[in-house]
């Protein structure tokens, strides 16, 4: 901290000189020495308008005096004073061993949620450069055992989780320490919880590639925890099928799930999905309901890249139906659209904005998965009819519906007020959708742009033709038409705000089209600069930030264009 006390001989963290009376006598030799003639109260703190690092400090500090001297407040008390302001951007390095001794406090007292609300504040501190994987290990494992001391026998072991997650990290710092450092030294992985419901029966392998079959089963919650390597393309996931032994060596390179946790209740789904909420600033929560061909690892590891590309604050989530996985699945996956696992969606979506307690929801949906989304939301407005308080959602997004267009066009005016907008991703250039159209017997999809797209009021509807990767053109939202939807999930900027998107005009109307190499009004870079700035740097810091990183030839590639970039920030923030 900024200041400390050593009015009595005694080295004190509480940094106010106003308090220095007060607590001229350390914590832990108070009830030996005697105790001050007096304690300031929490709101005794809280009026000394201090920075957020020293205010939540002085809280838990006066909360550790008040355990052994008399005082205005309870510990209790001043403890949840300080938990309501405990945040990532709170801590402060040498305030390390207050926030231990209030964690130890927490379990002393038997409140192990408020001293998992700790740990985990600590944890997103360390994990964001805080202190090495190695520093960490030990401090994970203390918590594992006061957790292991105050857990019931059938409790969610939530610290036992960030204990092996810091087991694992430890082990992969201590196998490159010695390597040279190439660019940075930032770790070439980031492990993300994925948040899950589905409808999918365990298979009964330990294995967690295959931990979860195609047969169908009563809704299940849980987590899985996903390695994604930070060196790779945008979009891109590359696979490995070892599961057993050393994996470290592999995590800079692959996708690898690391193991698959079934939750056994709502109520501890929600406490873990709130606890790792409470880490993020922006509490963000994407949700990813993944299409035809899809197996419940794959679908895993999409939720996961996209949570990672986008740079999610806060959690991703993963609605898996039971798909086959395989190409000559079509038919049986199309067979599981049916009510009871339409309203198992609709049951997850309801328990995950019950307990996030999230202030943005994003919903994608790719291929055959809108079919359920479709239906799912249209029983919530049926439920929920116009006019609302407020949307349900943020965005949602329909990534390449493989639904049938007419459909599509008759039910989306329906769910228009369960999100602050709707975006439809569609292409010309998508060959799994025409396949689909021609099973389904010639009628166009929705995720189809011919023989011409969808275009309906308030549904935003994007052309990515030209941006089709160089697989089956159906994945493009999560590669390379990225940073559009990027623009969606990070400032909410209507089409004609993104000026990557060009405007066309077709027999059904206006819609955009994207194209990552020519761009639109501005170069793609131009706009990928810009939404990034904005969005690292917020609206009141993305000028200076320019500055900064193109100015005085920081960037002899880039900096031709700072003007650019500079303008159309402006041009957002006048819009907004």
């Amino acid at each position: 901290m900024g200041m400390l006390l050593e009015d009595c001989g005694m080295r004190m963290s509480i940094t106010a000189l106003a308090l220095s009376a007060a607590l001229c006598v350390s914590a832990g030799a108070a009830a030996q020495e005697g105790c001050p003639d007096a304690l300031p109260s929490a709101a005794d703190i809280l009026d000394l308008e201090l920075s957020a690092s020293e205010t939540v400090a002085a809280l838990f500090d006066l909360a550790e005096l008040a355990d052994s001297c008399p005082a205005p407040d309870a510990p209790a008390a001043v403890d949840a004073a300080a938990l309501q302001r405990l945040t990532v951007d709170s801590v402060d390095a040498g305030d390390v061993p207050i926030f231990l001794t209030a964690i130890a406090r927490h379990g002393a007292r038997g409140d192990l949620e408020g001293a998992l609300d700790i740990f985990f504040t600590l944890e997103a501190w360390a994990n964001n450069g805080g202190m090495t994987a190695e520093q960490w290990l030990p401090i994970a494992e203390r918590m594992r055992d006061l957790e292991a001391g105050l857990a019931g026998p059938d409790a969610q072991l939530y610290a036992q989780a960030a204990y092996e997650r810091a087991l694992r990290n430890a082990e992969a710092e201590a196998q490159t320490r010695d390597l040279p450092v190439v660019g940075s030294a930032i770790p070439d992985h980031v492990i993300v919880p994925v948040f899950y419901g589905t409808n999918r029966a365990r298979t009964g392998e330990a294995n967690p590639l295959e931990f979860y079959g195609h047969e169908r089963a009563p809704l299940e919650l849980g987590v899985v925890e996903v390695s994604v390597p930070r060196n790779r393309e945008i979009g891109e996931i590359r696979r490995t099928d070892r599961w057993q032994g050393d994996l470290s060596a592999l995590r800079g390179r692959y996708f690898i799930i690391e193991r698959v946790q079934p939750i056994a209740t709502e109520e501890g789904f929600g406490e873990y999905l709130d606890l790792v909420m409470d880490q993020s600033e922006r509490r963000e929560l994407l949700v990813f309901i993944h299409g035809y061909n899809t197996d419940f690892r794959s679908a895993a590891e999409r939720a996961a890249q996209l949570a990672v590309d986008l740079e999610i604050d806060g959690a991703p989530a993963l609605y898996s139906w039971p798909s086959r996985g395989t190409t000559l699945g079509y038919f049986a996956d199309a067979n599981q659209v049916i009510r009871p696992v339409i309203d198992d969606l609709r049951r997850y979506l309801e328990i995950l904005m019950e307990h996030a307690d999230a202030d943005r929801i994003h919903v994608v949906a790719h291929s055959m998965g809108n079919r359920f989304l479709l239906r799912a939301l249209e029983e919530m407005a049926e439920d929920n009819p116009p006019p609302l308080d407020e949307p349900f959602f943020d965005q949602v997004v329909w990534a390449s519906p493989d639904v049938d267009q007419a459909d599509f066009l008759y039910t989306i005016p329906e769910l228009l007020h369960l999100a602050g907008d709707m975006t439809l991703y569609a292409s010309a250039s998508d060959r799994a959708l025409q396949l689909s159209r021609r099973i389904q017997g010639g009628y166009p999809r929705a995720g189809d742009v011919t023989p011409a797209p969808v275009v309906l009021e308030g549904l935003a509807t994007v052309d990515t033709t030209e941006a089709g990767d160089s697989g089956l053109g159906h994945s493009d939202y999560a590669g390379p038409a990225l940073d559009d939807f990027r623009a969606i999930v990070w400032l909410s900027l209507e089409p004609d705000q993104r000026c990557i998107l060009e405007v066309e005009t077709g027999a059904t109307g206006r819609f955009h089209r994207v194209d990552p190499r020519d761009g639109g009004a501005c170069e793609p870079d131009v706009f990928k600069y810009s939404i990034t700035a904005l969005r690292r740097a917020g609206p009141d810091g993305a000028l200076s930030a320019v500055e900064e990183s193109l100015g005085d030839g920081a960037n002899p590639s880039f900096a031709d264009r700072i003007d650019e970039v500079s303008g159309y920030i402006r041009q957002i923030l006048g819009a907004n």
